[in-house]
């Protein structure tokens, strides 16, 4: 099989710079300590490759638990099964930091490389432009060439990481294979969205809202396609994706009585509705607080009036510090542990100390799972919470969306309204589950920073896709246009 010249050199050029960034990437990983949800997961992993059961004990009896995603899991325990087979076995504190861990993280430089490839194959399908293809890999991989957030994502396991290149390549089929009528393709767009999904649960909802509105967009599609094909290609797309998530869904309700995807659901929306609650004077120094950026953060502090004094025990904001060198973290973690919600200040510990109150009560009730009953009961408590505040609960969506996605959300929120305008469907359809995602975050969590990586590496595709097409089209006009004689 002969290969064009400038085939091969594109082929070797890509090689050359992937060998490039995973060397890049690698100096950045070390053994520091996993710890909170990273080490969740690794005790899951560990538990699994070990007992042959997904649970977070560190004894026996090895309760299973969904706490956690299972595909984070998974690929964790085959990286300790691996580990194992290479250099032998070692007790489970061996894979929490030194070399062990540090092998665990560098999973993420396969994640990063298909973050890359699926950033190019985005753009170049959206706009049919290889260059642009190259310029969105470049803006992609930007943030890990030096900055603290970048190093961050690198060394570590947080499940956002391999959540990234699946919502890409999940995006992005999507709308390749709506742009080209594509049953497989939209068969493997369903298979992709139900892996992310067993990424981040949250996607399940979102899911459910991109397909109502695809199917607005096949009835407003001109030419309009015919009604057996767009049944055809919704179907396979839904079967697709729940034939992903039945067996875990099925393994979760036969071990612990539930179809749900995981447990925490619960306890973020009782988080944010006790954050509903906040006064005026709080409401205002969320924009101060959860400015996304450290200079952000000292100019709305001087626009505001407000200083890191008043996040200390006594001041005007000390509910909404959450950080852990705040001068009554030890306190905040004491109330969380005894289950003294009203013995905590900030929001979060009240919160994760109402959950724990509650697991408490139950357990001496006898219940068997009681950890999950009372993720439901707060669920059930939080949403009759939400319902008497509406108005104060959409009023806290904007100050979320600033802490968790302001640049992310702009630019999918300009794609829709791009997309549907020129009824370029398939721009729609690729920013539509990153926007979701966005904003299901900010609606119904407490939307850290880090929650919004996966939809930000699709902004960032989007931008470049938006500019191209503007550009092009900016460009097609202008060629159209009649010369004037000199």
């Amino acid at each position: 099989m002969n290969l064009a010249p400038s085939r091969i050199a594109r082929w070797i050029v890509v090689c050359i710079a992937l060998i490039c960034l995973v060397a890049m990437w690698c100096q950045k990983i070390t053994g520091a300590r996993a710890e909170h949800d990273n080490a969740q997961v690794v005790q899951m992993a560990f538990n699994l490759e070990r007992y042959g059961v997904i649970s977070m004990e560190e004894n026996p009896p090895f309760v299973p638990t969904d706490y956690r995603e299972p595909i984070p899991v998974l690929i964790t325990a085959l990286g300790i099964k691996t580990i194992d087979a290479i250099v032998g076995p070692a007790p489970a504190e061996a894979y929490f930091s030194g070399d062990r861990v540090k092998y665990l993280k560098y999973q993420n430089l396969l994640w990063l490389a298909l973050l890359c490839a699926g950033a190019f194959w985005a753009a170049e399908a959206l706009t049919g432009s290889v260059l642009l293809g190259i310029v969105a890999v470049v803006l992609v991989d930007f943030p890990f060439t030096g900055s603290h957030w970048g190093t961050a994502i690198v060394n570590d396991l947080f499940t956002e990481i391999p959540a990234a290149p699946a919502l890409m390549f999940a995006c992005a089929t999507l709308a390749v294979g709506y742009s080209r009528r594509s049953l497989g393709l939209m068969a493997i767009a369903g298979v992709l969205f139900g892996v992310v999904t067993l990424i981040k649960a949250a996607l399940f909802y979102v899911f459910i809202g991109v397909v109502a509105v695809l199917l607005c967009f096949y009835l407003l599609q001109r030419p309009p396609i015919p009604t057996r094909n767009a049944i055809r290609e919704l179907a396979i797309l839904i079967v697709a994706w729940a034939c992903v998530l039945a067996p875990w869904m099925y393994r979760n309700h036969v071990e612990l009585g539930s179809f749900q995807l995981s447990q925490r659901s619960g306890l973020a929306l009782w988080h944010r509705a006790l954050e509903d609650q906040m006064t005026a004077q709080e409401y205002l120094g969320t924009f101060y607080v959860w400015a996304p950026t450290n200079s952000l953060h000292k100019l709305m502090g001087a626009a505001l009036g407000f200083a890191p004094a008043d996040l200390e025990r006594g001041g005007r904001l000390q509910r909404l510090n959450s950080t852990l060198d705040s001068n009554y973290a030890a306190d905040d973690a004491a109330a969380e542990q005894a289950g003294r919600p009203d013995q905590a200040i900030s929001y979060y510990s009240q919160a994760r100390a109402e959950r724990v109150k509650l697991e408490q009560e139950l357990g001496k009730s006898g219940h068997l799972h009681a950890d999950l009953e009372a993720d439901d009961v707060l669920k059930q408590r939080a949403i009759a919470l939400t319902l008497k505040h509406p108005w104060e609960h959409l009023a806290l969506t904007l100050p979320f969306l600033w802490r968790g996605a302001p640049l992310a959300f702009s630019i999918l929120a300009c794609a829709l309204i791009v997309g549907v305008r020129r009824r370029r469907y398939d721009l729609a359809l690729f920013a539509l589950p990153a926007f979701g995602l966005v904003l299901f975050y900010a609606l119904f969590t407490m939307f850290l920073g880090r929650f919004a990586i996966p939809a930000y590496f699709v902004g960032i595709v989007m931008l470049v896709v938006l500019v191209g097409t503007l550009w092009g089209s900016r460009s097609a006009v202008g060629a159209q246009q009649p010369r004037v004689a000199a």
